[in-house]
């Protein structure tokens, strides 16, 4: 993928790998260009970088002074380099790459980016604020490259359409749907300082995007791996900002057609769960599994069924990885209710012993659901 995305686009002379899919994007580049100096800036090692790599790992899913520290130091790289920059984008990088923009600081940013989190906001949304306070979001990075070409390869989890906002694009120009103050006002947030002016754009003749991956083509990735073993499949599409409790009834209500088969409908996205009050433990994945255990509990299916809902970089909020159930193994209505009531629903599927395991992935392409049903 990297490599077709490359093809007639000029040479790489330098390689900035950022996000959770960091290290694999590094090792597939230093395979195509061996011994081109980069700079890898990630999550979690669970190996050594490529070695004409410099690396740095940050923290997730909030900015921390430690990537204040590591943010400044991929800043003097990418100023102290030269030549064309091939930067590979993947999503995490929001919380990787920070550096506020005066007044604002950290503590400040953090605390607006947690209260629009809570208020259940889009990504869109949260990254026209983010890019509004940040010195490195928005091209501000791509600033920073100097007078070559930047090619960016995006590792997308977020929608089509949407790709040049992965990491909140800190190579790409882009505008948001809505201003920051459109933002600030529609979710009534209060805050600490005002607003800073937008930032100049930077931008060279030759600078191009293009998607390796996301979501979409993971979903197909799954769906052509089953048919070979006679299930039926049908591709099931999130809206942005769908509510949980909507994707649930309508995988449910396509598990109730009839069918002389088994057969699968695979989903990709991120729900909306709208956390009310203190949340407990849990995350999108875990809740939609509960919601699809609800839909199924109050519906007459006479076929078995199985749903699995995935975290594809494996951590799903403060849970595990992502939740599984079937018309066996799954808890009675009422703490099916409690738990989604509570945003409690880690704790639910750890006591029924179907919580996955909390273990990051180096990869990141949205969430992915499963539901196979047989007659």
């Amino acid at each position: 993928m990297l490599a077709e995305g490359m093809s007639g686009r000029p040479s790489p002379e330098r390689i900035l790998c950022l996000g959770k899919a960091a290290l694999p994007l590094a090792e597939a580049a230093a395979s195509l260009w061996p011994g081109v100096p980069g700079m890898l800036y990630g999550t979690v090692p669970r190996r050594p970088a490529p070695s004409c790599f410099e690396a740095r790992w940050g923290d997730h899913p909030f900015p921390t002074p430690g990537n204040l520290r590591r943010t400044a130091a991929v800043e003097r790289w990418v100023e102290g380099t030269r030549g064309p920059l091939l930067a590979c984008v993947s999503g995490g990088g929001s919380a990787l790459l920070v550096h506020p923009r005066p007044p604002w600081t950290l503590e400040m940013k953090a605390a607006v980016t947690k209260d629009l989190w809570a208020r259940g906001a889009l990504i869109a949304d949260i990254n026209a604020v983010r890019k509004r306070l940040s010195e490195v979001k928005g091209g501000g990075l791509r600033a920073m490259a100097g007078p070559w070409p930047v090619t960016t390869a995006l590792w997308s989890d977020v929608g089509r359409r949407d790709e040049l906002l992965v990491s909140s694009g800190p190579t790409l120009t882009w505008r948001t749907r809505r201003t920051a103050e459109e933002v600030v006002a529609r979710y009534q947030l209060k805050l600490p300082a005002p607003l800073p002016e937008e930032a100049p754009a930077a931008r060279h003749p030759e600078d191009a995007h293009f998607l390796m991956a996301d979501g979409i083509a993971l979903r197909r990735e799954v769906t052509e791996s089953l048919r070979p073993d006679g299930f039926g499949v049908t591709e099931v599409a999130c809206g942005e900002g769908e509510p949980a409790r909507s994707v649930a009834a309508r995988l449910v209500e396509l598990a109730g057609q009839p069918r002389r088969r088994p057969h699968t409908l695979i989903g990709s996205g991120e729900p909306r769960v709208d956390v009310a009050g203190t949340p407990g433990v849990g995350g999108r994945c875990s809740h939609l599994a509960a919601e699809v255990a609800l839909a199924f509990s109050s519906t007459r299916v006479s076929s078995r069924w199985a749903f699995c809902a995935l975290a594809t970089d494996g951590v799903d909020g403060c849970a595990g990885g992502g939740a599984w159930a079937d018309e066996r193994n799954v808890p009675d209505a009422r703490s099916l209710n409690e738990a989604v009531a509570r945003f409690d629903t880690g704790s639910l599927w750890r006591r029924n012993g179907s919580l996955l395991l909390r273990k990051p992935t180096g990869n990141n392409l949205r969430d992915l659901w499963v539901l196979a049903v047989w007659p």
